[in-house]
């Protein structure tokens, strides 16, 4: 067998640009890329002298074939590139590039901070701590005080006042018991008087009663005596 002439298959490329966007925020701009299909090693993230992000990567899509693809992103103004950084993600590689903090954002965070520290604002942060701690425990753990009862200098005279009364209510009692059973025997005997009256008038009125039947009956005895005699004399006289 010949095994000179036999030869070896080519691979074959595919270049293919995959979607990209730049994400701006505050901290750090972050550089989102498709890459659906490819694993985490067969993706590759350089940074170049210049200041270049080179993004490649391939994959076999066949035999003898393989896609692969190359972007490049500048890096962005003002981006600690010490501190760059990629992540593969369901599909996605995110590129991180943190932001510097500025000569002026440091001042502006050191003078903020003197302000802070200086005796001045420590007094009113203490302050302002103090009355709101007040107010929290005034809302919480203070009860309603009750306001005290003014004290006159009467307040002997009335209680001898009432000391007084007190001493004169039971000839009081004793007076108006008194003169309520004057007045309850009073009322006893006038109940009595009218009951005795009411027993004459009865008795009275029964009399009267009786007294007209006896009438009726002498008059009726009367005429039939009167009638008996004249009988009599009517018959003496036929004879």
């Amino acid at each position: 067998m010949n095994s000179k002439g036999a030869t070896t298959p080519t691979q074959a490329y595919e270049d293919f640009v995959p979607s990209s966007k730049l994400v701006h925020g505050e901290h750090f701009d972050t550089i989102h890329i498709d890459l659906h299909g490819f694993k985490k090693e067969q993706l590759r993230v350089v940074l170049t002298s210049t200041g270049t992000l080179k993004i490649s990567g391939q994959r076999p899509i066949g035999p003898t074939k393989w896609q692969r693809f190359l972007k490049e992103f500048p890096v962005v103004e003002n981006c600690d590139r010490s501190k760059i950084s990629a992540k593969f993600e369901n599909g996605i590689l995110h590129v991180k590039q943190p932001k510097l903090i500025t000569t002026v954002e440091k001042e502006k965070e050191l003078s903020a901070t003197l302000a802070e520290n200086t005796p001045a604002a420590k007094r009113q942060k203490t302050t302002l701590r103090d009355e709101f701690g007040k107010q929290d425990n005034a809302d919480i753990d203070t009860p309603a005080k009750e306001e005290p009862k003014e004290t006159s200098p009467k307040t002997s005279e009335q209680t001898e006042a009432k000391s007084l009364v007190e001493k004169k209510l039971p000839s009081h009692d004793s007076s108006s018991s008194s003169s309520s059973s004057h007045s309850s025997e009073s009322e006893s005997e006038s109940t009595d008087d009218d009951t005795d009256d009411e027993t004459s008038k009865n008795a009275s009125c029964l009399v009267a009663n009786l007294k007209k039947p006896s009438k009726v009956i002498k008059m009726t005895l009367v005429g039939l005596l009167v009638l008996g005699i004249s009988l009599y004399v009517a018959n003496e006289r036929s004879h």
